[in-house]
């Protein structure tokens, strides 16, 4: 690998590391919060501790999610250190969050891939692993489940793009689109994106081919298998479109991120990938490159579609914690603006279009550094709140210590919280300086 990529490569992973570290180290506290008390702490740590817990509670449903990469990265991180303290598993979830980027440059620089105008994909991958907009999944290390998603995704859209003939890249393709169907419950996507590089690739070749038709197909009822045993979250259906409506004015916001909302700026963040591949298919230049790149903006578009229909109804923002779900697509979409700027180098008056989604892109993430850093202390204020409640709770035995306004205590019902902390198997793994 030569020197320069080597060193772009080492410089885009110590930034991210130390722009999450600090993240981490500065807002992030020990205290579990919300779904950790039921998910991590009692349904899993607890039967583990108590010699309960069975291989199928891996797989069990948490809300409409089955989320056995993170229950098993919490079982190896309490194994090793003994205790159940989120700032440890945000810690170790800075090195997962940081394979993504990782995998991303590696393939690329693999591919040779990575020359001339492509250099400009750098500045949407640093972006959206260094900057603070998705500090719910920073601060919170059980929301690992993101990152597990994306790496899989990834490692599949690989392996189809690089070896669409391989039978042993396909069985990894259905290992991997099945791992991520028990990873979050959006991972249904990572099978259909991949049959869609599987048809880019046979359209690039101009022939149908039986064994990829075949793996298509299969895919796609992986795909429909997933969506079957997704569980059915009736208490979540209010949060639904109600009609085509509430879905557009929730595409307004999803697809215009990281900009608040525009129609405009989703626009210039989203053509280039549908411009330039049609157009490269078009000229059969369509490389493994562009093919992953494509797969990336396949499974976002995806998910998209999924939150503004799940989420749509009266939505007024993105989700911190659903805004990494569109990061794939975005240096997607980042790597056709540079390839298209490649292209049309030798006419500015055209080639310029090609340096509007970074302009676009840097301004929007420019302004919205400051209400992303506003809610990371509006947090972090509600944490301290939520630690200073559970240690005078755990000092004084005061049930109506813990009786407080919405998130100034870690979980939602209070008397749920205090028979969580009284429980003999949980309070003696929660961080010791509660209890001090």
């Amino acid at each position: 690998m030569p020197k320069r990529n080597i060193l772009a490569l080492l410089a885009t992973l110590l930034l991210v590391i130390a722009a999450r570290l600090y993240l981490v180290e500065i807002y992030a506290i020990p205290l579990p919060f919300w779904d950790q008390w039921d998910a991590e702490g009692d349904h899993l740590l607890r039967s583990w501790i108590e010699g309960r817990l069975q291989l199928h509670d891996l797989w069990s449903p948490h809300n409409e999610h089955r989320i056995v990469p993170t229950r098993l990265l919490s079982l190896l991180i309490f194994n090793v250190t003994g205790v159940w303290d989120n700032l440890i598993e945000a810690r170790i979830n800075i090195l997962v969050a940081a394979c993504v980027p990782l995998i991303i440059l590696l393939f690329l620089m693999r591919e040779k891939a990575l020359y001339g105008a492509r250099w400009l994909v750098l500045i949407a991958v640093i972006a959206q692993f260094a900057l603070p907009f998705a500090f719910e999944n920073i601060l919170v290390g059980f929301q690992s489940q993101f990152y597990f998603l994306i790496i899989s995704t990834l490692l599949a859209i690989i392996l189809a793009a690089c070896y669409p003939d391989s039978f042993l890249a396909m069985a990894g393709v259905l290992v991997l689109s099945w791992l991520s169907v028990f990873t979050m419950a959006s991972g249904i996507f990572t099978p259909l994106a991949t049959a869609g590089v599987y048809v880019l690739y046979s359209i690039q070749k101009r022939e149908v081919n039986g064994k990829l038709v075949g793996m298509a197909v299969v895919l796609i009822a992986l795909g429909a298998l997933g969506y079957v045993l997704m569980p059915q979250i009736e208490a979540n259906h209010v949060y639904r479109a109600r009609n085509f409506s509430d879905m557009r004015k929730a595409l307004r916001f999803i697809l215009a991120f990281p900009v608040s909302k525009s129609w405009p700026a989703a626009i210039v963040f989203w053509i280039p990938a549908l411009g330039m591949v049609p157009w490269l298919l078009r000229n059969r230049t369509l490389s493994r490159a562009d093919l992953f790149m494509a797969g990336c903006v396949m499974w976002s578009l995806a998910q998209t579609l999924a939150i503004a229909y799940g989420r749509g109804q009266a939505m007024g923002g993105v989700s911190s914690r659903h805004s990494e779900l569109f990061t794939p697509g975005l240096i997607g979409n980042a790597w056709f603006a540079a390839r298209f700027i490649e292209i049309t180098i030798k006419d500015w008056r055209i080639a310029w279009l090609g340096a509007v989604f970074f302009v676009v892109f840097i301004m929007g993430h420019i302004t919205r550094r400051k209400r992303d850093m506003r809610a990371i202390y509006q947090t972090y204020e509600l944490s301290v709140k939520q630690e200073t409640n559970v240690r005078r709770y755990l000092k004084t035995g005061d049930p109506s210590v813990l009786v407080q306004p919405q998130f100034e205590i870690p979980y939602p019902d209070s008397i749920r919280l205090r028979s969580l902390l009284d429980n003999p198997t949980i309070r003696p793994i929660l961080p010791a300086y509660l209890s001090q």
